[in-house]
């Protein structure tokens, strides 16, 4: 469907709804909390009543983030049944927003707009904004506010450009494009408290990480065949820095893509219930991560992507295996 046309639906179907439901990705980067936390302003704005939730707590660097305090962590506290409309930010697949079963329910009662960017989509919404050669899901909510002349105040600003600076890993990543950088300099213009948002998602490395990342770091090893990269993080290095998941190999992947002389890099970490994350990157124009990931049942983009398996991670004499 043309993107005016989706576009224009998608504002009817929020103009016109009572309760709104928005729904940020599980394990949350500033993109979902970004674009979702401009959509709750906007909403604000307009005096729609609605709630914003997402299955995992922030990360606490996150903080600064307007009205992310609002963010809703126990889904006890939903009930799909109070709303008529629902609409899923930076979710790539139904799975991530971990109430899939639930949604899928309420599928024939409940419009569900899908906004997103990762080329992985399978379009699971009854309206989907997804644009694949977006930077991040926070450009094209900043494209979709521009195209109907919905003012971006400071707030929203701030969340927006959260999410693209993030996405772009500070625009030197392959996701960066002409869009974003002129975007983000409208931003600035509006008020994005752009120094906030460095030293915050930039300088956001404890004493703890950074021991671990040496630890990570000293494992990495090359798979020849393939000409891969690969570290692990487990369960003990996670104890023992007194540290998460989500803490430790934040920004970890993306900065091992920096290797010049691999086709991709991938790290795994062992979370808890025998949940291990698998985050591939990759700079080749030749090698698309998202298919490695599809694979195993996960997705994204062409560039980065990221996959969950059942499993533990086990030491051999010839390296790492997950059993």
């Amino acid at each position: 469907m043309p993107y005016k046309t989706n576009a224009r639906q998608i504002l009817t179907a929020i103009s016109g709804a009572n309760h709104i439901l928005l729904i940020s990705h599980e394990k949350p980067d500033g993109d979902t909390l970004g674009a979702s936390l401009a959509m709750s302003k906007f909403l604000e704005k307009e005096k729609i009543v609605h709630k914003h939730f997402c299955a995992d707590k922030h990360a606490p660097y996150f903080d600064y983030l307007p009205k992310i305090e609002n963010v809703i962590n126990d889904y006890k506290e939903i009930n799909l049944a109070d709303h008529d409309l629902i609409i899923t930010l930076d979710c790539g697949d139904i799975r991530r927003t971990t109430i899939h079963e639930d949604l899928n329910l309420f599928n024939d009662k409940t419009i569900i707009i899908n906004i997103d960017h990762h080329e992985s989509n399978d379009l699971f919404g009854h309206h989907n904004l997804v644009v694949t050669n977006a930077s991040s899901t926070s450009e094209i909510m900043y494209k979709f506010f521009e195209f109907h002349q919905i003012k971006i105040d400071k707030y929203m600003a701030t969340s927006l450009l959260t999410g693209i600076i993030t996405d772009t890993m500070n625009f030197s990543n392959a996701a960066t494009n002409n869009d974003s950088l002129k975007i983000a300099a409208t931003l600035l213009k509006r008020g994005a408290r752009v120094n906030k948002i460095i030293s915050q998602v930039s300088g956001n490395k404890n004493l703890n990480s950074l021991k671990l990342w040496g630890t990570v770091l000293a494992r990495l090893q090359l798979n020849e065949q393939y000409n891969f990269a690969y570290t692990v993080i487990t369960q003990k290095d996670l104890q023992e820095n007194k540290i998460s998941a989500e803490e430790a190999r934040d920004g970890l992947a993306n900065f091992l893509s920096m290797l010049n002389d691999v086709n991709f890099i991938l790290v795994l970490t062992e979370e808890e219930n025998e949940i291990i994350k698998g985050s591939l990157r990759t700079t080749k124009d030749n090698v698309d991560v998202a298919k490695m990931a599809n694979a195993f049942g996960g997705g994204g983009h062409k560039k980065a992507a990221g996959f969950t398996t059942k499993g533990k991670l086990i030491e051999t004499t010839t390296g790492w295996q997950v059993e």
